[in-house]
């Protein structure tokens, strides 16, 4: 495991009670952290992985994403079996690595698929009669300009939060190539992107749309959604807590969270973590591949691009 932060310690503490037959090895550049977790954790601590050099079976990179590339490269070296690297992936910003990485075991934390109100939708939607999706992030969490990487190309609500929302979209509507129709981006406190609004139309004619605001104040707390309109009136929407199912725009049926109980050996934020971890040791057949990864990194770079061409 690269790096022992606050996603670092989550998915140590879920693998660790999955299965009690890990052997962990964690780089943490730290030293002051590192002196207080080998008191603490049980584990092999390195400042660096110079002298790493047998393959693991699992590799798990919980560093910021400016160096997810370099550390990718470090796994695919060695021969590592399973890399898991979480979001954002390096953002739009590695996306010249499509054609090194396909068909590697690589994947990436978009930990949303595992919600159970979206594993719900997906196993019951019919995607051939979609007539269009809206995705929506709102939050208040960008409140002053952050320092560091949060405020460079490696961040902003698009890459950090919107990338969800496209992985969302792409997950349940199971297609992975959305031409741009149009985009308008904001900064307003970082220098980067604080609102995103894209309009897109997919190869089979679905239309595609997403709002993304982490600046906005009236906001409580983190929310996303995905609304979903099919050419029989009928129209779905989803966030973290229930589903809506509405019919000629009359509700018929509403599902909670509640009323899909998934029991987990470990619960930790959520249900959602813990069954990512389950797929990821286990048969990997939810979780995001790097080649969906890419894709929605493709989606971003068309909006970054318009955006860029537009301002010249």
């Amino acid at each position: 495991m690269y790096g022992f932060g606050r996603m670092g310690l989550t998915h140590f503490s879920i693998l660790n009670t999955l299965n009690n037959d890990i052997n962990f090895s964690i780089v943490e550049p730290n030293k002051i952290l590192r002196k207080i977790l080998i008191k603490n954790i049980d584990a092999k601590f390195y400042s660096d992985d110079s002298k790493l050099n047998t393959p693991y079976d699992i590799t798990l990179i919980t560093t910021p994403p400016f160096i997810h590339v370099k550390l990718l490269q470090n796994c695919l070296e060695r021969g590592d079996k399973k890399i898991f690297i979480e979001k954002p992936f390096g953002g739009h910003t590695n996306i010249d690595l499509t054609n090194n990485l396909i068909g590697k075991n690589i994947f990436i934390g978009y930990v949303l698929r595992f919600n159970p109100c979206v594993e719900w939708v997906k196993q019951n939607l019919d995607t051939k009669k979609i007539k269009s999706v809206h995705g929506q992030y709102l939050s208040n969490t960008i409140e002053k300009k952050p320092k560091g990487w949060r405020n460079s190309t490696y961040s902003g609500v698009l890459n950090e939060m919107g990338s969800h929302i496209l992985d969302l979209i792409q997950y349940l509507v199971k297609e992975s190539k959305y031409n741009l129709i149009s985009s308008k981006i904001k900064s307003v406190v970082t220098d980067v992107d604080d609102i995103v609004e894209a309009k897109f139309k997919t190869d089979n004619k679905i239309d595609v749309s997403v709002y993304l605001n982490w600046v906005k104040k009236d906001v409580r707390k983190p929310i996303f959604s995905i609304n979903i309109e099919m050419i029989d009136n009928k129209k779905f929407f989803i966030d973290q807590q229930q589903i809506k199912i509405y019919k000629n725009e009359k509700i018929v049926k509403i599902i909670s969270v509640t009323d899909l109980q998934t029991q987990v050996p470990y619960y930790l934020r959520g249900v959602d973590f813990t069954n990512q971890m389950i797929d990821l040791i286990g048969e990997t057949t939810s979780i995001a591949t790097v080649e969906q990864a890419l894709e929605v990194n493709n989606t971003m770079n068309q909006i970054y691009n318009h955006e860029n061409t537009a301002r010249r």
